[in-house]
């Protein structure tokens, strides 16, 4: 009776082994399988009229990957700062809109949407639109699309007021 005693122990420890070994495996790639998950940036058509901005921001990433989107109004001079480090988007003085203290306010678009809004009473200016997606697992990498320039009000010396989209280029 010994003998079976000991070959079910060595059979029990044997396949505590392999389900250690499967579960180290597992979780030491589950990291690399959630960081591959790739945020795609947004679609954001934006316009300007008087002293408002209108924008349209579409969410193409798929719903497992709980991305969502929003469309930034940042000051121009602030451009390229975040366009370098799209996490600036968080420092305080660089988004006009939307009110980035609010957490909730960097979903705007959940995935598969596309949502329309219109900043009022902004200062007559330059100002870039920039749209980002972060993932809610990951909202310290977010990913950003190129940056659309717009002219809100009558600038000094300019013709014109109205809609002005230009990108600011790479």
């Amino acid at each position: 009776m010994q003998a079976a005693t000991r070959g079910g122990l060595k059979r029990l420890a044997g396949g505590a082994a392999i389900a250690v070994a499967t579960v180290a495996t597992v979780t030491m790639t589950m990291p690399a399988t959630a960081s591959a998950a790739t945020v795609l940036p947004p679609e954001v058509n934006a316009s300007s009229s008087g002293n408002s901005i209108t924008m349209s921001i579409k969410n193409p990433n798929p719903l497992w990957t709980l991305t969502g989107c929003q469309a930034f109004v940042v000051n121009a001079a602030d451009v390229p700062a975040v366009v370098a480090n799209p996490t600036k988007l968080l420092d305080p003085g660089v988004v006009v809109y939307p009110n980035v203290s609010n957490p909730l306010t960097l979903f705007g678009a959940l995935p598969g949407q596309t949502v329309n809004s219109t900043t009022q009473d902004i200062p007559t200016g330059l100002y870039g639109v920039v749209g980002g997606c972060v993932a809610l697992l990951d909202l310290m990498h977010p990913v950003i699309d190129e940056p659309q320039v717009m002219q809100v009000g009558l600038l000094p010396g300019g013709s014109s007021d109205g809609s002005s989209a230009l990108s600011f280029g790479s």
